[in-house]
């Protein structure tokens, strides 16, 4: 009899908890929002933003497992500007991504423009991912991003050759808001 009630209890107990944990929806330790740290902030060959320039980064979780990345630039005296804005799946597949020109260039189109600039993301564990910009087929952009393990800082480390064939080596530091 205590052996029935002990596996009954077991069981009540321990279905739920792997039942609901794999249908939950897992929501990536990203969503929410972003300002750059500049003074934590590296950047090679240089030189860093202005002062009172920084960045702000905004994710959300799309309907189909997508995060939906908005950038902004923040410049000294506080206006915005749209950097990048992208909607993704972290499975490594290139996805458009929009700067101001290509939304504008979309938006004037009735028949959709041919978009050149993608980026892809790849899921490198928990904490970590790849991000690959491409234009018109060439890489622009190798970063990684990783979310520190208290979720309170992400950094981006930039490690690629530009177009004009220097290597840069940034490493952005932002703190969750």
């Amino acid at each position: 009899m205590k052996r029935s009630l002990c596996v009954v209890g077991l069981t009540i107990t321990v279905c739920p908890i792997l039942l609901f944990g794999q249908l939950a929806p897992r929501v990536p330790s990203i969503i929410g929002t972003w300002k750059q740290n500049v003074e934590k902030s590296t950047y090679s060959p240089g030189p860093p933003p202005l002062k009172g320039w920084y960045a702000v980064r905004q994710y959300a979780a799309g309907d189909d497992g997508s995060v939906i990345a908005i950038t902004m630039n923040v410049d000294p005296e506080g206006l915005p500007s749209l950097g990048a804005i992208s909607a993704a799946v972290y499975d490594g597949q290139e996805y458009v991504q929009h700067t101001v020109a290509t939304l504008a260039t979309s938006l004037a189109s009735h028949t959709g423009p041919k978009l050149d600039r993608t980026i892809s993301y790849k899921q490198l564990d928990q904490y970590s991912v790849q991000i690959v910009q491409k234009q018109d087929g060439k890489i622009v952009s190798m970063s990684t991003r990783t979310i520190s393990r208290d979720g309170k800082t992400m950094t981006d480390k930039f490690d690629y050759t530009n177009e004009i064939g220097q290597h840069v080596t940034n490493v952005l530091v932002f703190d969750r808001q």
